[in-house]
């Protein structure tokens, strides 16, 4: 993938919270398929684990429609992540 040519080993990394949502990628091309996002106040960004095969199953797709705090690099629309935990709101 074009993201891992890019990837900058200097950027910093951020830690993000948001919720995972599954959403179409690529809609009417060659790479369309079903991809995991990270749904922030800031807006939305592809994510998969940094050190993943983006070719494989993401990890993070059966943690869909939960809150993730997670940190990593953004890479154009994509983020990068090293670590994730879910978010417990509950009381």
């Amino acid at each position: 993938m074009s993201v891992d040519k890019k990837t900058d080993k200097k950027a910093a990394p951020v830690t993000m919270r948001g919720r995972l949502a599954l959403k179409t990628f690529g809609l009417h091309s060659k790479s369309e398929h079903l991809g995991v996002y990270l749904v922030t106040d800031q807006g939305e960004f592809l994510i998969r684990p940094a050190d993943g095969n983006p070719f494989a199953d993401n990890p993070l797709m059966p943690m869909a429609g939960k809150q993730i705090s997670a940190t990593g690099t953004i890479v154009d629309y994509v983020f990068l992540v090293s670590s994730w935990n879910e978010i417990n709101d509950s009381i």
